[in-house]
């Protein structure tokens, strides 16, 4: 089956070459209407046989609207097609003129210019050099003044010249819009959860100082993967969403002395999916959203929420796991005691190749300006 039914979702080529159509079908039609007008009014005296050809020019327009905008070719070079049948539809136009009109061919040159707006270079270079060729052939080669034919190849010039720098142009104004997009959503979303920082830090009795601190080892511990682009953004927004995930957990949790109960245990994992919940499956924050849901992963599978291990785990939630690890042993909680430093370190240490991988514990260790268990006595008394 070669031809489908358009789906709904079109994306920005499907819109622009309906629009072309559409729009050269308008403009057929109007033609057509004001010949009709003019003729009948006596100030435009044309053959009949003429007349009726623009009418034919117009079924056809609205024809190859009608089948472009309602089938798209099972193909997905789509937008080769829609370019070829626009040049078809204007050659057609160009061949026929049924009112002989002198210009005509410069309709190819504004051809050129249209197909800039595809965003598509290779588009652009085939069928932008495919109707100059067209346009050689038909028009230049058959001006018999020196004069007509130097217009017609400035004009053809200046088509091919102009149709570049606006591909140019307006994929530069494209780059920068989509950039400052992308700056406001992740404004927005730091925006958003700050506002909600002030809550959680009444409800759980624990500082916001959290979140400086974790983002400050993020990027110490980042550091040592160089190969690894994590940007800042990205530790800045995942360690405030870490914060403010503790919004969904239960006030009891906080004022409870006791330990928690498996039941509670179960509640408090909710919070590794706040992020999906907030940023549901855009793209931009994708790797924050899953760094989150994968930090209480353990590199030898025995963790939550999906028993992921080894390289199953992203970089990134391991280095988000092992500092809420540290944060969470040296910070007081209701059911245990606070650990020093020293102890936080050793017990980190022993979880290598386990908990975590072996990579991340060193580069924690460099983080934390400790690199064995035999130097902990040398450890600041908090990280600055």
């Amino acid at each position: 089956m070669f031809m489908i039914l358009r789906k709904r979702k079109r994306n920005h080529i499907n819109r622009l070459a309906d629009a072309m159509f559409f729009w050269t079908s308008v403009l057929v039609s109007a033609n057509a209407c004001l010949t009709i007008v003019f003729q009948f009014a006596g100030i435009l005296i044309k053959p009949w046989a003429g007349i009726a050809g623009v009418f034919v020019c117009t079924a056809i327009s609205w024809t190859m609207f009608v089948l472009h905008r309602r089938y798209v070719l099972d193909h997905s070079k789509t937008h080769h097609v829609s370019a070829f049948l626009g040049l078809s539809l204007l050659l057609f136009f160009c061949l026929y003129n049924p009112l002989q009109v002198s210009q005509i061919w410069t309709l190819l040159l504004l051809y050129q210019i249209f197909l800039s707006f595809f965003f598509n270079r290779i588009l652009l270079l085939i069928w932008g050099a495919t109707s100059s060729v067209i346009y050689v052939f038909f028009h230049v080669l058959g001006q018999r003044e020196m004069v007509d034919l130097l217009f017609s190849a400035t004009l053809l010039a200046g088509s091919a010249i102009g149709s570049w720098v606006s591909l140019f142009t307006l994929q530069k104004l494209l780059n920068e819009s989509g950039k400052s997009f992308e700056e406001r959503k992740r404004e927005n979303a730091i925006s958003l959860l700050n506002t909600l920082v002030p809550i959680v830090e009444r409800k759980t009795q624990r500082s916001s100082k959290e979140i400086e601190q974790m983002s400050r080892l993020m990027r110490r511990m980042v550091r040592e993967f160089p190969l690894e682009q994590v940007y800042d953004w990205e530790i800045k927004l995942l360690s405030l969403l870490h914060y403010v995930s503790r919004i969904k957990w239960p006030d009891y949790v906080f004022e409870s002395g006791e330990k928690l109960t498996a039941y509670e245990h179960r509640i408090i994992q909710e919070h590794c999916y706040i992020g999906r919940e907030v940023f549901g499956d855009d793209q931009s924050f994708a790797r924050v959203v899953q760094a989150l849901q994968d930090h209480h992963e353990r590199y030898d599978g025995k963790g939550y929420p999906n028993e992921h291990k080894g390289e199953e785990i992203p970089l990134l939630a391991q280095i988000l796991g092992i500092i809420e690890c540290y944060l969470a042993m040296t910070t007081p909680r209701p059911y245990r005691e606070t650990a020093t430093v020293e102890d936080a370190f050793q017990e980190i240490w022993m979880m290598a190749g386990r908990g975590f991988d072996e990579r991340v514990v060193r580069a924690f260790a460099q983080a934390v300006q400790l690199h064995s268990p035999t130097k902990v006595s040398n450890a600041p008394t908090k990280v600055r």
